[in-house]
C-alpha cells in the first residue's frame, strides 16, 4: 500500500465523517428552524439565524475533534475558533440571504434551506482542513 493509498482511504474516511457530522447538524438546523418560525412565529430571517448558529456551534466541536482532528492536532482551539467564526459568519450570511430570496421566489423555506446548507457545506469542506483546523505554520 502506497502514500496515495492511505491518503485516498484517509481521505474519503474525513470526508464519511464530515458528511455524518454534516447531515446531524443539518438536522439540528432545520429542525431549529422550523420550530422557531413554524411553530414559535419568529421571522423567518431571525430563525434561520438563530438556527444556523446554534447547529454551528455543535459542528465546530465535532469538526474539530471528530472530522478533521488530524489537520487540529497542533493548532490552537482559540486560532481555530476565530478561524471557524470567520468561515460560519459569511455562510450565516449566505444563508440568511439564500433562504428568504429562494422562499420570496415561491420556493417553500425548507427547500431553500436545504440549498443554501448544501452550498454552505461544500465551501466549509474547503475552507475547514487547509485552513480553519490547520496547524501553525
Amino acid at each position: 500500500m502506497g502514500a496515495t493509498d492511505w491518503f485516498t482511504r484517509a481521505r474519503l474516511a474525513e470526508f464519511a465523517r464530515y458528511c455524518a457530522v454534516g447531515l446531524g447538524v443539518f438536522g439540528l438546523d432545520t429542525g431549529t428552524l422550523i420550530l422557531l418560525h413554524s411553530r414559535a412565529g419568529m421571522p423567518l430571517a431571525l430563525a434561520t439565524a438563530l438556527a444556523f448558529a446554534l447547529a454551528s456551534l455543535i459542528n465546530f466541536a465535532l469538526s474539530r475533534q471528530w472530522v478533521f482532528a488530524q489537520a487540529a492536532n497542533g493548532a490552537t482551539p482559540r486560532a481555530a475558533l476565530v478561524r471557524y467564526t470567520v468561515v460560519i459568519v459569511i455562510g450565516l450570511l449566505a444563508t440568511a440571504a439564500i433562504v428568504p430570496a429562494l422562499a420570496g421566489a415561491g420556493l417553500d423555506y425548507r427547500i431553500a434551506k436545504t440549498l443554501a446548507s448544501g452550498l454552505v457545506g461544500l465551501g466549509n469542506y474547503l475552507a475547514f482542513p487547509k485552513w480553519v483546523f490547520r496547524r501553525p505554520a
